[in-house]
């Protein structure tokens, strides 16, 4: 019997070079949060308390300063983790060392913003599934931040980490992300993790995010 898995993407950071003349962040960070068909509900549970709680209405972007309020979001999360009901990690690079594809316009094959995304879409589920491999009977649905691109593109990206990559891949999909709460807590993450990163978090912080696997991936 098929065992059907969704991963969220979301990321933290602009696809863009940051090349001084626009205001461009100097990292790129993207996490991926696992979770099985009928386990979905403890964490969609904790999220809509935590959101009713704290009266959020709309889509929060970072996480909370308060270590306190922090550790009240996270703890659960990171419960649920430990016990295997989600699955996270992330990979991370900073754009001034980067020596990958696609992102510097002085590159050999120049700034692509989509080639990029894609490459770092495969950059992560490369490190996901080394963590937490892919069991036979899995069916993979993948659910991405949605991100403006053309038909031909959504081609595209199934056509590369499907085909040219060789991931199992069930389904892709793209997502607005206001429509999602657990594709918003991807993002909350990823923002954690690139904060970590950058050593712009406390220790108390830092401490709890440590439950995520993170990749660098600037020299890769």
């Amino acid at each position: 019997m098929n065992r059907p898995l969704f991963l969220f993407v979301d990321e933290s950071g602009d696809a863009g070079d940051n090349d001084g003349t626009r205001s461009n962040t100097i990292y790129y960070t993207e996490l991926v949060i696992q979770m099985e068909y009928g386990r979905l509900s403890p964490l969609v549970g904790h999220i809509t308390k935590w959101r009713y709680e704290e009266n959020i209405s709309t889509e929060p972007k970072h996480l909370p300063k308060d270590e306190s309020k922090c550790k009240y979001l996270l703890e659960p999360i990171i419960g649920l983790h430990q016990a295997g009901v989600i699955k996270c990690s992330a990979v991370y690079l900073l754009k001034e060392k980067y020596s990958g594809p696609y992102l510097k316009t002085e590159s050999p094959i120049h700034n692509n913003r989509l080639w990029f995304r894609n490459f770092v879409h495969r950059q992560l589920l490369e490190h996901h599934y080394s963590l937490y491999p892919k069991e036979k009977d899995d069916y993979i649905s993948v659910i991405f931040d949605y991100y403006r691109m053309a038909r031909r593109d959504f081609k595209g990206i199934t056509n590369y980490l499907c085909n040219i990559c060789g991931f199992e891949l069930d389904n892709i999909l793209h997502l607005d992300s206001e429509c999602s709460w657990v594709l918003q807590l991807a993002g909350l993450l990823a923002h954690g993790v690139s904060q970590v990163q950058l050593g712009e978090t406390t220790k108390s912080i830092t401490d709890m995010l440590s439950f995520i696997p993170v990749k660098d991936i600037t020299n890769v």
